[in-house]
């Protein structure tokens, strides 16, 4: 034992029996030294964080006392370099230490500090049981495209403008051409068809392009580009769904061929197709449920009237299911499949009444059918809790689950939508005006029906996603 230690160890003893009470029972005890912090979490924007060393009893000679700096955050990157040892004034019964942290523009997960008091003037002695503490700092800082509503547009067909749209949740800040502007290219692709996330991917369908780009969905940099023009392992590709860790794309084939329609399986480790599973005419709409998935059949260039059901572990068609003419949107409902289909259009010859459906996807048979008049044509089925919605006519319809007829009068009239999505109480649908100048998104609060804002976008908003926050 050092000289020093030994003294001060003896002083204190003294002192402490001295102290004592007559009290056979009283026993001298060593001064505790211990760490605390006002909290356990911080913001790197809190600048500096305050540690306090505190004795149980002051010492009779300064105490130099070291400690040791671990855990997932860098010093000198996440916060200033600590020197290891701070001293103990003679007397004191606390001291401070002052750790800067760094507050730096990159996006990153939680990380901890972890000091831990090592030595009392060069031994254990003195070391009280709160000896370490664990600090978490957490990030100030997000992704560009975090948090934020993305417009895809298709862009004129064989133009080659297709671009995307961010709109803050705020509704208060648009940016457009993000694709362009983030990855420097003029021109990306040609008729943006539909987007699906997957993690912290995002997965454009190019229609005309024959291709998927992959991307980053938070900083929207490009990682890779499945298919392509000079490829032919996508044909007309429509829209993509996620199950059993692959993609799965419906492509139309050549229009004017009803017998090559297919699903194309893609490997998203190396972002190639890995096979294909061939499909009835017009596979359009697709929903995964666990490792079942649904394909609704509008009809590509003609028409048809079913849904298959695709088991995504023998990527084999299991059955198809029976519903109206042209179903062109889905939703998932615990295990309710509800199908809206439109019906033929007038202009085919052939004009037939649009149907709402609900499947019973344990049986994969209908439960229940809601026919439409027949000059109905209703798409865009949307989900908002208990309420179902669909546009019809230039309006917005809304019933509940559990009706038992159609509703008869709309929410909203006057409208002009190319498409639409809801999420949080908010009805988001995109307006493509003339399909030669700039489209605009209208925001509608679901609560009264009263319009919130409408925004100018670019040419031909087709749908709209909700970017959430990044989950590390």
């Amino acid at each position: 034992m050092k000289k020093s230690r030994f003294f001060m160890i003896t002083a204190m003893a003294g002192l402490l029996f001295t102290s004592c009470s007559d009290d056979d029972n009283d026993a001298p005890f060593a001064p505790g030294v211990g760490i605390s912090v006002s909290g356990d979490t911080f913001s790197e924007a809190e600048g500096t964080i305050v540690l306090t060393f505190t004795t149980t009893e002051a010492f009779a000679a300064d105490v130099v006392l070291t400690y040791e700096v671990s855990g997932s955050a860098t010093s000198g990157e996440d916060f200033g370099a600590l020197p290891g040892t701070l001293t103990l004034a003679m007397g004191e019964t606390s001291t401070t230490l002052e750790l800067a942290l760094n507050d730096d523009d990159e996006v990153e997960s939680g990380e901890a500090i972890i000091i831990t008091l090592t030595a009392v003037d060069g031994g254990t002695d003195f070391i009280g049981s709160a000896n370490s503490v664990t600090l978490t700092l957490t990030d100030n800082d997000s992704f560009p495209f975090e948090n934020g509503i993305l417009v895809l547009h298709e862009g004129n067909f064989g133009a080659g403008n297709a671009s995307i749209s961010f709109v803050s949740n705020d509704l208060t800040s648009i940016q457009n051409g993000i694709f362009k502007s983030v990855n420097e290219v003029d021109v990306w692709g040609d008729t943006a068809q539909s987007m699906t996330f997957n993690g912290a991917m995002a997965y454009i369908v190019v229609n005309n392009s024959q291709k998927i780009e992959v991307i980053d969905r938070y900083t929207f940099e490009s990682v890779a580009t499945i298919g392509g023009p000079s490829e032919s392992n996508l044909l007309n590709p429509r829209y993509m769904a996620i199950a059993n860790g692959k993609g799965y794309v419906t492509n139309w084939g050549d229009g004017f061929n009803p017998d090559d329609d297919f699903i194309a399986v893609i490997d998203l480790e190396n972002n190639t197709v890995e096979s294909t599973i061939a499909v009835a005419e017009g596979p359009e709409r697709i929903l995964a449920n666990e490792n079942t998935i649904y394909v609704a059949h509008q009809g590509g260039f003609g028409q048809n009237n079913i849904v298959s059901v695709i088991d995504a572990v023998t990527n084999m068609v299991t059955t198809t299911i029976t519903v109206a003419d042209r179903p062109n949107s889905m939703q998932l409902i615990n295990d309710e499949l509800w199908v809206l289909s439109g019906g033929n259009p007038a202009w085919t010859g052939n004009e037939t009444a649009g149907q709402l459906d609900k499947v019973n996807t344990t049986s994969n048979t209908v439960e229940t059918t809601l026919t439409f008049a027949q000059t109905e044509h209703p798409g865009f089925l949307s989900l908002d809790g208990d309420n179902l919605y669909y546009y019809m006519s230039g309006s917005i319809f809304s019933m509940g689950m559990t009706d038992t007829a159609l509703p008869t009068t709309a929410d909203i009239t006057n409208l002009n939508f190319y498409d639409m999505s809801i999420n949080e109480g908010r009805l988001f649908g995109v307006d493509a005006k003339d399909f030669l100048s700039n489209g605009s998104l209208e925001v509608y609060d679901l609560g009264d029906n009263s319009l919130l804002t409408s925004e100018e976008v670019s040419i031909i908003p087709t749908a709209v996603y909700f970017n959430g926050d990044f989950d590390f």
